[in-house]
C-alpha cells in the first residue's frame, strides 16, 4: 500500500490495481485513460475517464483499477 504526499501523478497500465489508503482525504483526478474505483463502505463503484475527480475518503480502504492505460494524480482534498 502506498502511502505519500500529494499532489502525485502515477501511470497505471491496463489491468493494474491498486490499494490505496491515506490518512487525510485527497482528490484523485484522472488526466488520461479510465479507471475504476471502490472504496470501503461505499456500496457504489465509480469509473472515471480523462478529466473526472473523485475525493477519496479518510482512512478508507480504496482500490484502483486501469480499464486502460492511465495517468492519474492525488492532490489535496482543497485543490478543487
Amino acid at each position: 500500500m502506498l502511502n505519500f504526499e500529494p499532489p502525485v501523478a502515477l501511470q497505471l497500465p491496463t489491468g493494474r490495481l491498486m490499494r490505496w489508503r491515506q490518512r487525510e482525504a485527497v482528490r484523485l483526478r484522472v488526466d488520461a485513460g479510465r479507471v475504476w474505483i471502490t472504496q470501503a463502505r461505499d456500496p457504489d463503484d465509480h469509473f472515471l475517464g480523462a478529466g473526472e475527480t473523485m475525493l477519496l475518503a479518510p482512512h478508507a480502504q480504496v482500490l484502483i483499477g486501469a480499464e486502460a492505460p492511465a495517468q492519474i494524480v492525488f492532490e489535496c482534498a482543497a485543490a478543487d
